[in-house]
């Protein structure tokens, strides 16, 4: 708090200590440090870096420029159309991009560059609206606020809220889910969340707060050029972004006030200024990966244990009982290799199924297909009856099947108390609800029992700090939190002790008691599918070999020809 207190006496008594000049120039950089905070967003929180952000700013300067012209007396009031613009556009434009290709990686990058090189071209050739080369000219202020001062305290509002519409989309579940996605996408798709409407919404925040400081630059400046949509200024929010510290809240805002206040400093002052501010850019990068802000992190912080709020009992999942999961003659295949070769398999009942084979006989395939990641090239695959080849992860996830991975599959950064807070999220949220920082306080008996079992599940450490065996515990944890229909689990035991294993055994038992799902589990130790299967079925070179209980697998001449069990 006192920080806080300290840093808005600074911003208060800066124009009078400064001079008009240097209120200005700040003032002008706290509009571009608006916009460097969406790119914060995208970059230090979703795990995606737009290379074209200046394209949103300036496209809401543009805007703003032509209804203050345009709507002279009523231009103010029609300035949240300008803001608000750049959201819808990087909306648009991140549902278009990520349902093309799926991924947020280079591609998307360079798309987003190609656009606001594009913007340049338009800027410059369409003299009619944006007037040409040489930019929208006279555009009028504010109203009231005509001297630097005032330019000044307008600026730093629109920063402020731009900077208080940031933490609260971090502080948000989505924030949360968009941080998950940065470290691991799979297994945000797997708990059933639609990835590529999540980095769309995160490139749509990414417009809207540029938008702000785009739609204040134009009454403050009094003519959009074409450069504010272009490359340049997109290199230069990047450079800021990172030298502030892109996973900060403030660390955009800081790189791009003093790295630009610098520059602007410097460029008239200096021969060779770029040179010094390369320099200090490569300097910031490796001593401070993290950036200026990253300085904080040198320094005691408080403990992360604070007062808990009053739990609220998440409301339960709309799932109609068990249903049956089938595959018909299925056919995967990777170019000219068959994986699964016209597969047929039920699992029809509430209870424990093994899935066993020797190494390739398409057992993990198996569960992608059922999945969702794999989409047979014949065959069919039904969730209760209904088709489900064509269905996403997400909507498999949705509908009632959950998963975890042979390899703890969890978010490194996050605490444990987010991984679980997620789970509780899946198949129970709208895209309304993300925005909502009540569904922190939300748990389920689910949760609560899994937390009396397991203790750690309730410490304030980060994933990263968990043994192997506690991530496959959290992981495990997570997919029945989610209260699927389905459960699969593949080799759940995984690296595990002895001890570690009877306790797995012990918590798998007693979750398909609790939930009288289904559950469907890959295992190469024989010790454990004799502890826990009802039913087992033997998969060998992508084929149904057998099926039976476990006697019965165990006395099958053509599984010993093919399969030896073996313990640990």
């Amino acid at each position: 708090m006192r920080a806080s207190l300290l840093l808005l006496g600074v911003v208060v008594a800066l124009p009078f200590a400064a001079g008009d000049y240097w209120a200005y120039q700040i003032g002008l950089y706290f509009l571009y440090a608006a916009a460097a905070t969406g790119l914060g967003l995208c970059w230090g929180g979703a795990g995606f870096l737009p290379l074209g952000q200046a394209l949103f700013f300036g496209l809401a300067a543009y805007l703003a420029g032509f209804l203050m012209i345009r709507f002279e007396g009523w231009g103010p009031a029609l300035l949240p159309v300008a803001v608000l613009a750049p959201a819808l556009a990087g909306w648009a434009i991140g549902l278009a991009v990520f349902r093309r290709r799926g991924e947020s990686g280079p591609y998307f990058s360079l798309i987003t560059l190609a656009l606001a090189l594009l913007a340049y071209q338009i800027a410059i050739n369409w003299n009619a609206v944006t007037g040409g080369f040489e930019g929208m000219k006279g555009i009028p202020g504010l109203p009231g606020l005509d001297d630097y001062t005032a330019g000044y305290y307008v600026a730093a509002a629109g920063l402020v809220t731009a900077i208080a519409i940031a933490a609260w989309l971090r502080a948000a579940p989505i924030g949360v889910l968009w941080r998950a996605l940065a470290q691991n996408e799979r297994r945000v798709q797997l708990l059933g969340f639609d990835t590529n409407r999540l980095k769309a919404a995160a490139f749509a925040a990414s417009g809207l707060l540029a938008g702000i400081g785009g739609t204040l630059y134009a009454p403050q400046q009094g003519i959009v050029a074409p450069q504010l949509v272009g490359f340049e200024l997109s290199a230069a929010l990047v450079i800021w972004t990172a030298v502030g510290g892109r996973a900060a809240l403030l660390g955009p805002a800081i790189g791009t006030i003093v790295v630009g206040s610098l520059g602007a400093e410097l460029r008239d002052r200096v021969p060779g200024w770029e040179v010094l501010m390369a320099v200090f850019f490569i300097a910031v990068v490796i001593v401070l990966p993290q950036g200026l802000a990253g300085l904080a992190g040198r320094f005691p912080t408080p403990s992360r244990n604070g007062r808990r709020r009053s739990a609220i009992a998440a409301p339960a999942r709309q799932l109609a009982g068990t249903a049956a999961l089938t595959v018909e003659n299925a056919e995967v295949r990777a170019g000219s290799v068959r994986i699964l070769d016209r597969l047929s398999i039920a699992f029809d009942r509430p209870g424990i199924f093994c899935l066993i084979g020797p190494n390739g006989a398409g057992k993990t395939t198996t569960f992608n297909l059922l999945s969702g990641e794999l989409k047979p090239a014949e065959g069919r695959v039904a969730l209760g009856g209904r088709d489900i080849r064509t269905l996403a992860p997400h909507h498999l996830a949705r509908a009632g099947i959950g998963r975890k991975l042979q390899i703890p599959s969890v978010f490194p950064d996050l605490g444990i108390a987010d991984h679980l807070a997620i789970a509780l999220w899946s198949g129970r949220t709208g895209v309304a609800d993300l925005l909502r920082p009540r569904l922190h306080r939300w748990t389920s008996p689910m949760s609560i029992e899994l937390q009396r079992r397991y203790p750690f599940l309730g410490d304030d450490r980060t994933a990263a700090e968990l043994s192997h065996g506690e991530r496959q515990i959290l992981e495990l944890a997570m997919a029945m939190v989610t209260e699927p229909r389905i459960l699969l689990l593949d080799e759940p035991c995984a690296g595990l002790s002895p001890e570690e294993t009877a306790e797995v055994i012990r918590l798998i038992r007693w979750a398909a008691g609790r939930l009288g799902n289904t559950i469907v589990i890959i295992e190469h130790d024989m010790a454990l599918v004799r502890e826990l299967a009802q039913s087992v079925h033997v998969l060998h070179s992508g084929s149904l070999l057998a099926s039976g209980d476990i006697a019965t697998i165990q006395a099958n001449p053509a599984v010993r020809a093919v399969y030896v069990g073996a313990e640990k």
